[in-house]
């Protein structure tokens, strides 16, 4: 074994709890690759995204810092580049590093890494074709891909406002895909710079990130027949949930029609995309997984998979994301190092995407930084003790300057809202978190502590930011 493992973080975007095994999800796709990662490694049953939206989230895991503190809380803050990540972290010592797939940077910064391929790489690649694929993304959808466009162009998208015909994704062969296109890089990747059984090379982090599930929900045809939207089974209307004690911005993304038959049918069309797209996301990861077998370095690679945040799939009528309900919140997230990490096991301590850097740098003995969010919980994982997190926080900053958070704990989840609107949700005793308990007068004391803690965790400057309903800015440069 080397004396110092690699370290591959596989990433995918959107991608729920409730459509994996692993995870006793309600739908059921097929994802030997995703299962074979928990047979034979160990799935955190309870790791949340620090936001769930695209950018705030990667940076989050990445940094290791909440967003609130980088000031990369939106899909158009970047990174700002005082900031260092797992890439500068691994990179001084010694390791190659790469990224391979959607960073998704909002700018042109590659933010540490050696080798980086991004969506404008994979536009090169489709040539001619790249009109195809930019119309299938959606007119301003900037979190498939085209943020490359959108922040080259000044924001002159050519597909900015086209119609969208039926079946354009089908068009591109599977093998132009662009999920399918960031597995052969990372193959390749895998290929030049892993280590191999007995050669003296310079281990690697690489951090490979999928497009899929997100949009769009047009994967290639042999897994869009897999799952039509007459196979969908929806799940049921939830019993006694009330939809006027939940803050409207927390249900802004609920379908049209929700739980009567025309808002049903959109719900299948919706998540029969969705579970093919997943059906081909697990087949680009099986792809990296086997190189890793190929390669003979498995036994030398700890595999971190994970995914930015969460989709709604219907629960309480909402799609996509957006919101701090566990669908959308809560990612999967399983860790796979043979002889190293136990296999099969499920573990229920409370952890979040800032936990993931401090987590591989003490797997290969690295000294962690002083200033992360995150905690490390390879203790955990790898039975020599640690304490379990207290609390984790989540933001919510898209198309907005003012915040609205989360807290976490092991009982309760507090979200609050800029109106000041709150909820409450006892996780232990409600975990499809039906009955917001901020409306319970009984409740209102807990309420406030919580809100205390929330406020001391997200800093004096940005409480008062919270309160005072002004824009949240960007942190003061953090000592190195």
């Amino acid at each position: 074994m080397a004396a110092r493992p690699n370290v591959l973080w596989l990433m995918c975007d959107q991608l729920s709890c409730s459509v994996l095994a692993p995870y006793d999800g309600w739908y059921h796709v097929e994802t030997p690759s995703i299962e074979r990662l928990a047979r034979e490694g160990t799935v955190l049953n309870q790791c949340y995204t620090p936001s769930p939206v695209c950018v705030p989230a990667r940076f989050a895991a990445l940094t290791g810092i909440y967003p609130h503190r980088s000031g990369c809380v939106s899909n158009r803050t970047p990174l700002p580049l005082r900031f260092r990540t797992a890439a500068h972290e691994f990179s001084r010592r010694g390791y190659v590093t790469g990224s391979i797939g959607k960073l998704h940077p909002v700018d042109a910064q590659t933010h540490g890494f050696d080798v980086l391929v991004d969506f404008g790489h994979y536009f090169d690649y489709l040539g001619p074709q790249t009109g195809v694929f930019g119309k299938a993304m959606g007119a301003t959808d900037a979190g498939c891909g085209v943020p490359w466009v959108d922040t080259y162009t000044g924001g002159k998208n050519p597909w900015k406002g086209a119609a969208l015909a039926p079946g354009l994704p089908q068009v591109l062969q599977e093998e132009d895909h662009p999920d399918s296109f960031f597995a052969r890089e990372a193959i390749r990747f895998l290929r030049q710079y892993g280590s191999g059984a007995g050669q003296e090379q310079a281990p690697f982090f690489l951090f490979v990130s999928f497009l899929r599930p997100h949009r769009p929900f047009a994967p290639p045809q042999r897994y869009a027949e897999r799952y039509p939207p007459e196979s969908i089974t929806l799940p049921p209307p939830p019993v006694g949930y009330d939809p006027g004690k939940v803050p409207a911005q927390a249900r802004h993304r609920e379908i049209g029609g929700a739980f009567t038959p025309e808002g049903d049918a959109l719900a299948r069309e919706w998540v029969a995309g969705y579970c093919g797209n997943v059906a081909h996301v697990d087949d680009c990861v099986g792809q990296v997984l086997a190189a890793l077998d190929e390669l003979h370095l498995t036994e030398e690679t700890l595999v971190i998979f994970m995914s930015d945040h969460g989709d709604m799939l219907y629960d309480h009528g909402l799609v996509a994301k957006f919101t701090f309900f566990d669908a959308s919140c809560r990612v999967p997230c399983i860790l796979c190092w043979p002889g190293h990490i136990d296999a099969g096991v499920h573990k229920t301590e409370i952890v979040d995407l800032t936990d993931l850097l401090p987590t591989s740098l003490e797997a290969v003995g690295a000294t962690i930084p002083a200033d992360l969010d995150g905690c490390s919980f390879w203790g955990a994982i790898s039975g020599t003790g640690g304490q379990p997190k207290e609390y984790i926080l989540s933001a919510l900053a898209l198309d907005t300057s003012r915040p609205m958070y989360m807290l976490r704990t092991g009982r309760w989840k507090y979200n609050r809202y800029v109106a000041g609107e709150a909820e409450l949700y006892d996780m232990e005793e409600d975990p499809a978190e039906l009955n917001n308990l901020a409306w319970d007068l009984a409740r209102q004391a807990l309420c406030q502590e919580l809100s205390t803690r929330m406020d001391a965790l997200i800093g004096a400057e940005a409480a008062r930011c919270q309160q005072e309903r002004q824009p949240l800015p960007w942190a003061a440069p953090l000592p190195r």
